[in-house]
């Protein structure tokens, strides 16, 4: 792959990793279009999420710390064990602590599905076809998100459950990760705002595992120069540029236009299906 294949193809992967258009359908098309083929299977889509997941924990770095925090005081009342009350105390007064528990129980699904599947997920990266088809059940689910009751909910640990189904739903490219764990969270009337929020932070773990998982792969079979370069280019473009994008999606959501992206994916997922 050359140099500015892998940065079109990290531009692509920053500009719809956060819209709810499916960042992995879009690297599929694209690779069709630009008639490349990446080295080593699913690395160079891992390496752009990895750039991705990057922006992600600079823009939400403050929330980080805070989980950070209060994850650090759960361990310390746990530790306490002479005051059992204390982490009931903290579970009832701290609302990061019960939001650090719904994005642990919301990474347990992706993560059982990337596991168990991982080698049929990553065949599935090869079919436009199925991801013409993805994207037009993407766009119908974006639609469906007008009829959503509006609520001001936060994230409990059920509504954690399922919106960790819809991202595990989601590891098929096609299906948007974001449109799909978004939605969800909107028609348990979780709050928008939350919804997206809660969302992004959830990638963090998911799309960390699966990076974790591939450079272990790439251990035992490392790919060559010209790969590992077209890697590092196409994280570095995808990681800048997703910044962007991050701070677009949430503008989006804030002035209830989520559900526009719908046509957008009917339209890409029709052209795929007509060009597979």
């Amino acid at each position: 792959m050359s140099p500015l294949a892998a940065a079109i193809l990290g531009l692509v992967q920053a500009l719809t990793e956060f819209l709810p258009v499916s960042s992995s359908g879009h690297l599929v098309i694209a690779q069709a279009l630009l008639g490349v083929k990446t080295e080593g299977g699913a690395a160079f889509e891992v390496a752009v999420h990895f750039g991705t997941l990057l922006s992600v924990a600079l823009l939400f770095r403050r929330d980080l710390l805070a989980l950070a925090a209060s994850a650090l005081g759960a361990c310390r009342a746990i530790a306490a064990l002479r005051r059992p009350g204390r982490l009931r105390a903290a579970w009832q007064t701290d609302p990061q602590l019960r939001l650090l528990a719904a994005l642990a129980v919301g990474c347990v699904p992706a993560g059982v599905v990337g596991i168990l599947f991982k080698d049929q997920l990553e065949a599935a990266f090869g079919s436009v076809k199925l991801v013409g088809a993805a994207l037009l059940f993407t766009g119908v689910v974006l639609l469906l998100t007008r009829l959503a009751p509006k609520g001001d909910k936060a994230v409990g640990l059920g509504a954690a459950a399922l919106i960790g189904v819809a991202q595990a739903v989601a590891i098929l490219p096609g299906i948007s990760r974001a449109g799909s764990t978004i939605a969800t969270a909107l028609f348990l009337k979780v709050e928008p705002e939350a919804a997206a929020r809660f969302s992004f932070l959830m990638s963090l773990p998911v799309v960390a595992g699966a990076t974790l998982l591939k450079a272990r792969d790439l251990l035992h079979a490392p790919p060559g120069a010209e790969a590992v370069t077209a890697m590092a280019i196409g994280a570095a473009v995808s990681f800048t540029f997703g910044m962007l994008a991050l701070w677009l999606i949430m503008a989006v959501v804030r002035r209830g236009w989520f559900a526009h992206f719908g046509w957008y994916c009917l339209a890409v997922g029709g052209v795929a299906l007509a060009l597979a």
